[in-house]
Parts: C-alpha cells; sequence; structure tokens
C-alpha cells in the first residue's frame, strides 16, 4: 500500500520525481518477480464483497448529513489522510464520502465496479475496465483521495478537448470536496500554465504534461538531482521567480493507458528551435527529383515490413553521375546518400490522408493508433521539410533539439501511476516489465450483450466493398445506427465516395473533422445514422442511443481492416453494446488489404483465392489464421522496437550523465 508521503517537501524535495532505474539484467528480473509478488499480495486485498462492504459502511453514517456536517466531515477526513497517510480504512471512507459528494453534485453515484477500479488504481495498478464502464467517474475516486491525502495529482486522457471537458464536469465535485482544479490545453501562456499546476489536480493530456516537464528540465539545466534541484527553487525563492512549471512527478492516472504507454512509447517528445544554417528549399527540391530518377529494385530495395529503404550499388553510382552538374554540397558521397534516401522514404512510404495530411498549406501528421491529427509535430532529419516539398506546401524551418524524452522514460519518473484502460490485457506483461504496472480486471456493472459476428474475408477489393456497402444497406432499412471503422483517412473518404454513389446518407469523422468529433459521435446513435470514421471514433465519448435503437438490436459497428494490434480492434468493437445495450460487431475485409499483401508472398495469397469461389467469402477455417498471423508479428515486432528503444533510452541517460548534459 503506498503512503501519502509522494508529495513535495522536507523528504523528496519540491520536485519530487523518481530516479531512473540503472539495473542490470539480472536485477531487472529480480526487480519484475518483486512486483509481480506485489501484485499478487494486492490483488488478494482486492475481493469485491470487502472492499464495497467497508465502502458501503462509511456511506450509511453519510446519507443523513447535511451538506455542511458532510463538508465538515471531509475536513477531518482531509486531515487524518494528510497524517496517517493512505491506509486502507481511510481509502474507504474518502471512497465513501466522494460517492456521497458525486451523487449530490453530480447526480451521479459510483457503481460498485467503479469502486473496485478506484481501489485498484489507487494501489498503483491499471485496471481494465469495459468501454462504457464510466472511467471518467471512476478516476475521481483515486485523484480526489490523493489529492485530499497533500498529493499532486495529473489526470491524463487523450486530448485537450477531454482534458477541458472532464475538470469542466467534475469542477463542482472537486470544489464541494475543498479541493482546486484545472485543466492545462495547447495554446495556454506559461503564467496561466504555472498557475494550473499549483492546483490539487490537474486534467492534461500527455503531450502537454511531457512538454511542461521537458521546460522545466530546460530550465534548470543540470540541476538534476534532488539537492541540486532544492538549492536551484531555493534561488529562484530568493530572486522572488520560480522559472519551474510542475510541482513534480507525484501521481498520475492515465485514461486509455494502454495507447499512451503501448502504442504512443515510440514517440520521442521533443523541444526544439530554429536551426541556424538550414538548407535551401531548392535543396529538398533537388533531392526529390534525384529520388524519383532512380529505379526501384534496380536502383533501391523497399522492405514495406520494415518501413525502409535500401540504397543498392547501382543507385549509389548513378546518384555520383546524376549529382555532377549540382552544387559542390552534393558532390560529398555520404550526406548525398543519406539525404536522397530521405526522399525516397518522403516519396514511397508516406502518402497523403495516410500518414499525414495536408491543410492551410502545412503538412500535419496523422497518428496512425488514433487517427488523430498532430499539427505540433514535425518529422526529423529533413523529412518533414521533403514531404513539404513533395505536396508542394511552404517549407518549415529545421529546427535543433533543445530537450527530447520519450513516454517509456517520462512516465518511469512518476513515483506512482496507474491507469485504465477497456483493452489492456494483451500487453499486460510489457506493462508490469517496464513501468512495474500490474493489470487487473473489473467486471461489468451490467452483463454485455454484443453480437460478434464471424469476420468476412474476400478475394478482392471490389467484393468487400459490394459486401459492404449491402450490408449497410441491409441495416440502414431496419433504421439502425452504423459505425464503419476505416484504417486511414484516404479510406474514410474512398468508402465515403461509395456511399454517396449508392444514395445512403452519411457523415464522416476522421482527422480533417477532428474540430467537429464531438457533435457527429452525438449523432452517431440516433436512428438510421450511418458515421465512416478512422480509428480516432470518438474513443473517450460514449455513443448514446436515441429512444427505440435497442429494439432494433443497437448500433452495429463494421471493422474494413484489421489493425496492427487485437487492442485496437477490441476499441473499435467496445463502441457498441455500453453498459448492459445490445449491439453487434463484424470485420468485412479483403485479401487485397496492405498488411495481408506485405506479410504473405504473392504466391500465397494467390493460392488461398483459387480455393474460393467467386464472390463468396473465404471459409472461416482459413481466414481466421490467415488474419491472425500477420497481426502477431506486428505485435512481437512492436514489442521488440519498444524494447529495444528502452535499451537506447538506458544507454543515453548513461552517456549524458557522463558528459554532464541533460537530456
Amino acid at each position: 500500500m503506498y503512503n501519502s508521503k509522494i508529495r513535495p517537501g522536507v523528504t523528496l524535495g519540491r520536485y519530487p520525481q523518481q530516479r531512473d532505474p540503472d539495473l542490470g539484467a539480472l536485477a531487472t528480473w529480480v526487480n519484475q518477480g518483486i512486483t509481480f509478488a506485489k501484485f499478487l499480495w494486492q490483488k488478494q486485498k482486492i475481493k469485491p464483497s470487502f472492499i464495497i462492504a467497508k465502502v458501503n459502511q462509511h456511506e450509511q453514517q453519510l446519507i443523513d448529513y447535511s451538506d455542511q456536517e458532510l463538508q465538515t466531515h471531509t475536513q477531518q477526513l482531509k486531515h487524518n489522510l494528510n497524517r496517517q497517510g493512505l491506509t486502507e480504512e481511510l481509502i474507504a471512507e474518502a471512497f465513501a464520502i466522494i460517492r456521497e459528494t458525486a451523487q449530490r453534485m453530480l447526480g451521479k453515484r459510483h457503481y460498485d465496479v467503479q469502486i473496485l477500479g478506484g481501489w485498484a488504481m489507487i494501489n498503483g495498478m491499471i485496471a481494465e475496465m469495459a468501454t462504457g464502464e464510466g472511467k471518467t467517474l471512476t478516476a475521481t475516486l483515486p485523484a480526489c483521495t490523493a489529492a485530499m491525502a497533500g498529493i499532486p495529482v495529473h489526470v491524463i486522457t487523450s486530448n485537450d478537448y477531454l482534458a477541458k471537458r472532464d475538470q469542466d464536469l467534475l469542477q463542482s465535485l472537486y470544489q464541494q470536496l475543498g479541493l482546486t482544479s484545472a485543466s492545462v490545453i495547447d495554446g495556454m501562456e506559461i503564467a496561466d500554465r504555472k498557475s494550473a499546476y499549483e492546483c490539487n489536480i490537474v486534467h492534461s493530456t500527455s503531450q502537454q504534461i511531457t512538454f511542461d516537464y521537458l521546460r522545466d528540465r530546460i530550465a534548470t539545466g543540470n540541476h538534476t538531482g534532488p539537492l541540486s534541484m532544492q538549492f536551484k527553487q531555493i534561488q529562484d525563492e530568493q530572486n522572488h521567480q520560480s522559472t519551474l512549471l510542475l510541482k513534480g512527478l507525484c501521481f498520475a492516472i492515465i485514461d486509455e493507458a494502454d495507447s499512451v504507454l503501448i502504442d504512443e512509447a515510440r514517440t520521442p517528445l521533443i523541444i526544439s528551435k530554429p536551426q541556424p544554417g538550414q538548407e535551401p528549399e531548392q535543396t529538398y527540391f533537388d533531392a526529390l527529383f534525384l529520388a524519383t530518377s532512380l529505379k526501384i529494385n534496380i536502383d533501391f530495395e523497399i522492405n514495406p515490413e520494415q518501413r525502409s529503404i535500401t540504397i543498392k550499388p547501382a543507385g549509389k553510382e548513378r546518384l555520383e553521375t546524376l549529382t555532377e552538374p549540382l552544387d559542390k554540397k552534393w558532390q560529398r558521397k555520404r550526406w548525398r546518400e543519406m539525404f536522397v534516401k530521405q526522399a525516397l522514404v518522403a516519396n514511397y512510404l508516406f502518402e497523403k490522408d495516410k500518414q499525414y495530411l495536408v491543410r492551410d498549406d502545412k503538412v500535419e501528421i496523422i497518428d496512425q493508433n488514433t487517427g488523430r491529427a498532430m499539427p505540433d509535430r514535425s518529422w526529423e532529419f529533413g523529412l518533414q521539410q521533403l514531404i513539404e516539398a513533395k505536396e508542394k506546401c511552404s517549407i518549415s524551418q529545421e529546427k535543433e533539439t533543445l530537450a527530447k524524452i520519450s513516454y517509456q522514460r517520462f512516465f518511469r519518473r512518476y513515483l506512482k501511476l496507474a491507469g485504465m484502460s477497456g483493452t489492456v490485457s494483451e500487453v499486460a506483461g510489457e506493462l508490469n516489465a517496464i513501468y512495474s504496472l500490474p493489470v487487473i480486471k473489473i467486471p461489468t456493472h451490467k452483463p454485455c450483450k454484443r453480437k460478434q459476428l464471424p469476420e468476412r474475408l474476400y478475394k478482392t477489393s471490389q467484393q468487400q466493398w459490394l459486401a459492404l456497402v449491402t450490408q449497410i444497406r441491409v441495416l440502414h432499412q431496419q433504421n439502425r445506427p452504423l459505425l464503419i471503422g476505416t484504417s486511414s483517412v484516404a479510406e474514410s473518404e474512398q468508402i465515403g465516395q461509395l456511399l454517396y454513389e449508392n444514395n445512403l446518407p452519411y457523415r464522416t469523422l476522421n482527422a480533417k473533422q477532428d474540430q467537429k468529433e464531438a457533435d457527429i459521435i452525438a449523432l452517431a446513435g440516433q436512428a438510421g445514422s450511418i458515421t465512416v470514421a478512422t480509428n480516432m471514433a470518438g474513443r473517450g465519448t460514449d455513443i448514446e442511443l436515441s429512444n427505440n435503437i435497442t429494439a432494433l438490436g443497437g448500433l452495429h459497428v463494421i471493422a474494413t481492416s484489421r489493425n496492427t494490434s487485437r487492442r485496437i480492434d477490441r476499441q473499435l468493437y467496445g463502441r457498441c453494446a455500453r453498459q448492459g445495450d445490445p449491439g453487434s460487431s463484424e470485420a468485412i475485409l479483403s485479401l487485397e488489404d496492405e498488411k495481408l499483401e506485405n506479410f504473405y508472398p504473392a504466391p500465397i495469397l494467390r493460392l488461398v483465392a483459387k480455393f474460393v469461389k467467386q464472390q463468396e467469402s473465404i471459409p472461416n477455417w482459413l481466414s481466421k489464421p490467415l488474419l491472425k498471423m500477420p497481426q502477431k508479428w506486428q505485435e512481437f515486432q512492436d514489442s521488440r522496437i519498444r524494447k529495444q528503444l528502452l535499451k537506447l533510452d538506458k544507454q543515453q541517460a548513461k552517456t549524458l550523465a557522463f558528459t554532464g548534459r541533460m537530456e
């Protein structure tokens, strides 16, 4: 059980954070074993009847309290939590008070399963809670309990809209408990950010908090140790000018934890400034011209599985000839080949409306896991500028890195970490190994009524689209709402065009409509509605069904491709059949799917196609393993890359510590 001493103070200093673990392989395994043993011990204590009975016992005493009496009782609890720490009895009492206060202020009373989820998180675990189980309300239990114990709490959500929405929604609850709260979102001034972080509970995104942490690291320079940081803060106070934003990394509760800690783990967060001496714009256009002058499989090879390009000896010789009339810099062999290789990557591995979109004369990266545009991010090593040149956009300035950190490294620095997600069991081992975060499955409040229909795999994309439109028309005539999940902006627009040609009304939700996400999702559960969406699909917001939809069978979800991870497939299917509502889901796929073509040799796919009659889908006994293998392989590869990144992070940390430079 954690205590309340994970807060700024004499013991941990004014900016507490966990030091990077510097363990060898054997010590790491031992540490993981100890963490797992602690989890088993804690899991024994998370017995539903025991926990709920304890909370209910305290709650019975509060029901007849007036608001003033409840506030007085809350103040006494806060005093006890600050003095005694997060003991089992005080946590149960805190949960009861939060539950009763939420009932009075929000008109919402925590379900028993939400109590279990909150109990798991206050004990430093990830609660796997099915979609629609009310994770926003569940998070108030550990967040408010820790905040009442004097621990600064960061509640991390997937985007700015949800961070602001949740903070606004829960503000009355926080105020009634005597807690302050704020949201930190994009566009806020530094002074406003600093003021927000002074609050007990801060709602924000992983990106915002990580960047603010990096700003603090830049402000403190090499003052990274506890004593050095404290000395720096004393200096700031003497000068009446504090340069730090955060109050340390004490306790974070991460919504959609698998998305942040696993899917985003490889994404480096970088603070940079314009780099002096940037290449002239013509250099990028020259590089693209040279790239298009090389012939595939003769001058260079593409490895689609690893998304890499290799220039062959013939290509290097051809480049030497092609660059003879160009500037002197093109005569530098190593620089020339590196730059043209980046141009080949930009030209062949990055597609508009798949990896990026063009908006207002700017290239914006699309997050492949969430489907959202990320206008504040850019690719490194000239790739951003090469894609801008390819799309004939204004060329942005290359940037010099000031500070850089990965999510893997950043979140390991919190003194206490917890989270929740509907799809996390598949990566439970990795979460325990990297973050010492056990996963516990929380039962649903009501039995799940989702019907999972068999996947249909067709020989050609033409047959796939025909089957898709047929199924949509049948269900639309029944007045059922439909959600069509696609893998990219381009595919969502292609399906939209198909529906338009077949006189089927629809709405599109992709990175181009991200500002209208809440409005589109609000209508997705209406009778007869058809919503075509990328992976963003309103994750974090409920699709509420209109009247009489439950009698029709609820929302129906159709996937048009397998994602890189089974978890992401489950996220899409989880949009339907929430809180005991009916719903159904299926996948309508094709052998011409890019993921299958990249994984299997063409002769194998042709052989499979021969065993299938025209217009019929491939038998399930064959399609199931055929679809499963590429996904399993991709999950394995992604996990391996994340482990390699963690090793690289550790090596980099040692190098920086040796040289005295900050990260």
